[in-house]
């Protein structure tokens, strides 16, 4: 990162007016333009978002509640359902797996994709609790058409909620002299979509909180469209309306697997709830970041938010205060010779610490099975993980102390046209694998089987072709 000069309030200005004015010829609110302009004005400054080690002590038991407690609270969550929405995270494209398109439109289990999957989530929770509960998804502009042309005759009946609504975008700034960032042979690069953070400003600018507060609606459970675990719960719900907590997080017992993911700790400042995500983690304390005995519990990203309580916190602030995320980037993510640039964003669960008497609940690992690369995906496709009669996709009753770890040779299964080349008729059955390792171009015909930890390697050049009905085990080199 470039050494920070000192900049005054008319040098920021200055400095920010172009920013401005490209916002405002996109049609942007003039609250999106503000929002941006703090965190911008963070950047100018020299803030990397950083969140050191000293800062912050782990959670432990006692801070956090258990879901398997709370079964005392159901009554009262079955009679707050009424008054919740069901609120699902749409804007990511999959560009990780090759994607173009909205993510939430891949197959995952019996033929049905995420979309569909929530959808009949939503219409089964509406029969069970015999309310009209609304669902909103938060699309990006890149997949709000398409979503919305998918949904068919799907309605929220007659709550006078709407289906949807926008998450805003924020100009790329370009590393050299914080300049926003150009790109005339495709100018949709030239903006970056701000994270899941956004949801509380596109809340407000929607007149979507306005409209549901208006409703009687006070609660939000909020989650990622790539996580079909997570569900609204009426054991949560009802923990949150009787002890008028304002904002609840979902975490998870971390496993070396979810080194990574951000962690929730208590701020030593205030004492506060804070969660830390691996960008805000200075380099120093890296290796504290990972210790999983230390930083016990991840965000699964699934929370629980009580809309009075945000609505005044917005509006004393003019803002939701978010840490910020600097991303760098460059300007075409598959052009390594286009120009550098920042990527301002921000964290959905960074929120909490905003709010007084916050809340972590730990819950089972069947809420959180979240797709982000295709091992994950082959993982959830296959026999480990059922759909069930609630239609949420969780971990078969065998497998739900653990799952096989699963390394796919990026060069021929990370993009999702690969993938569904080399497994044309689904997973193989991983119901008694401990883990799967793929090196080389290999193809899967049906029913093949694996068991314990399964290694196949296959030399540069050519394909091999695995039968069906085949059932492997141990290294196989071809």
């Amino acid at each position: 990162m470039p050494k920070p000069i000192v900049y005054d309030d008319a040098a920021i200005a200055a400095k920010f007016k172009p920013f401005a004015l490209k916002m405002e010829a996109l049609g942007m609110p003039p609250i999106v333009v503000n929002v941006f302009k703090s965190y911008y004005a963070r950047l100018l400054l020299g803030a990397q978002g950083k969140l050191a080690e000293a800062e912050i002590a782990p959670l432990g038991p006692s801070d956090v509640r258990d879901y398997d407690a709370l079964e005392d609270y159901t009554r009262a969550g079955h009679d707050a359902m009424s008054q919740a929405v069901f609120i699902k995270l749409n804007g990511g494209l999959g560009t990780s797996m090759g994607l173009e398109k909205a993510k939430s439109f891949i197959t995952v289990k019996d033929g049905l994709s995420f979309l569909d999957i929530i959808l009949n989530q939503t219409r089964r929770l509406r029969d069970k609790f015999k309310v009209e509960l609304p669902l909103l998804l938060m699309n990006s502009f890149k997949t709000h058409q398409e979503t919305m042309l998918q949904l068919g005759d799907f309605d929220n009946g007659e709550t006078e909620v709407p289906l949807a609504f926008l998450q805003h975008r924020y100009p790329k700034v370009l590393v050299k002299d914080f300049s926003p960032a150009e790109w005339p042979t495709n100018p949709e690069l030239e903006w970056n979509p701000p994270g899941h953070g956004d949801i509380y400003t596109a809340l407000v600018t929607s007149k979507i909180l306005k409209r549901l507060l208006a409703n009687g609606y006070h609660y939000a459970f909020i989650s990622n469209s790539d996580n079909l675990g997570a569900v609204m719960d009426e054991r949560i719900l009802g923990l949150m309306a009787l002890e008028e907590l304002p904002f609840i997080m979902e975490v998870a017992d971390r496993s070396s697997l979810d080194r990574k993911g951000g962690h929730l700790a208590r701020r030593l400042s205030d004492g506060r709830l804070v969660l830390r995500e691996v960008a805000q983690c200075p380099e120093a304390d890296l290796e504290s970041f990972g210790d999983t005995s230390r930083h016990r519990y991840f965000n699964t990203n699934s929370i629980w938010l009580d809309l009075r309580v945000f609505e005044r916190v917005f509006v004393e602030h003019h803002m939701m205060p978010l840490d910020i995320i600097i991303n760098p980037k460059t300007l075409d993510p598959r052009d390594s010779d286009s120009p550098n640039v920042f990527q301002i964003e921000t964290a959905m669960g960074s929120a909490v610490s905003n709010f007084q008497n916050a809340a972590a609940v730990r819950v089972p690992r069947a809420r959180f099975a979240p797709v982000k690369t295709t091992n994950d995906l082959l993982t959830v496709m296959s026999d480990c993980y059922e759909r069930t009669p609630d239609e949420t996709i969780v971990p078969v009753p065998a497998r739900s102390g653990s799952l096989p770890k699963v390394t796919l040779d990026p060069k021929y299964f990370k993009k999702m046209d690969d993938f569904t080349d080399r497994f044309p008729d689904g997973a193989p059955s991983m119901i008694e694998c401990t883990s799967f390792t793929v090196e080389g171009d290999v193809r899967f015909e049906a029913g093949v089987k694996l068991t314990g930890e399964v290694r196949l390697i296959n030399a540069p050049g050519r394909q091999v072709v695995v039968p069906a009905g085949c059932e492997l085990e141990g290294e196989r080199v071809f």
